[in-house]
């Protein structure tokens, strides 16, 4: 049997943004209707949800809380894209 820590894979890449680096972590799941998702930390920030979206092919934010809004469309842009890979 394999445990929910089992499926879960951490990447941590770096993007450089506007002339400063970004830190990335970023945790590939599946939901129980197999819907792939991420959990996104960006500079140690709190956890950002994002889910794979075949029509715009790359991982959008989906998180509803207020603090989705401070994430700059550019770095959303980059995140999302480079998830695609890995969705």
């Amino acid at each position: 049997m394999n445990s929910r820590t089992d499926k879960v894979r951490t990447e941590k890449f770096e993007i450089v943004l506007e002339g400063k680096p970004v830190a990335i972590k970023a945790s590939r799941y599946q939901t129980h209707n197999n819907e792939i998702r991420f959990r996104v930390s960006i500079n140690d920030s709190p956890v950002y949800i994002f889910a794979y979206d075949e029509d715009l092919n790359k991982a959008v934010a989906i998180d509803q809380s207020s603090a989705i809004a401070a994430i700059s469309p550019n770095i959303e842009d980059v995140i999302g894209t480079r998830l695609a890979a890995a969705a």
